[in-house]
């Protein structure tokens, strides 16, 4: 398997814990009833609660960027050394991220998240059809 859908599986790993430690913070704030339903009333109660669900939010949105990226690079066979770091990149500054968010670290944070885009964008040029790099 090529690196970069090692990185896309490792990923989604990532977005799978991420969840997990989501739903454990929440099962510890709310009653049982209440997460088994609708959680029609079920409101952020903890800091860090809040923190996890907009980290989770945050992570989908970079993957629906980078999912397609790497898809679209494997199937025109762009792989290439730019799509390997670009893909390890945006591992390695999510991985990274997802804590600096839940504890509420503000610019190694940003700093973070900005790494994790510049990933995105390595992958990016090495699929745009006109940037030669395709």
């Amino acid at each position: 398997m090529a690196l970069e859908l090692s990185y896309l599986v490792s990923a989604v790993i990532l977005y799978m814990v991420m969840i997990a430690f989501q739903a454990v913070l929440s099962n510890g704030q709310n009653r049982l009833a209440d997460m088994a339903g609708a959680r029609d009333t079920i409101t952020d109660k903890g800091v860090m609660l809040g923190r996890a669900r907009r980290a989770n939010a945050n992570m989908v949105e970079a993957m629906l960027m980078f999912v397609p990226l790497v898809l679209v690079a494997a199937i025109t066979g762009s792989f290439n050394g730019m799509t390997e770091i670009g893909a390890g990149l945006f591992l390695a500054a999510r991985i990274i991220y997802a804590p600096l968010y839940w504890f509420g670290v503000p610019w190694l944070r940003t700093l973070a998240w900005a790494a994790g885009l510049a990933g995105i964008i390595l992958i990016l040029l090495q699929v745009l059809p006109f940037s030669g790099a395709a």
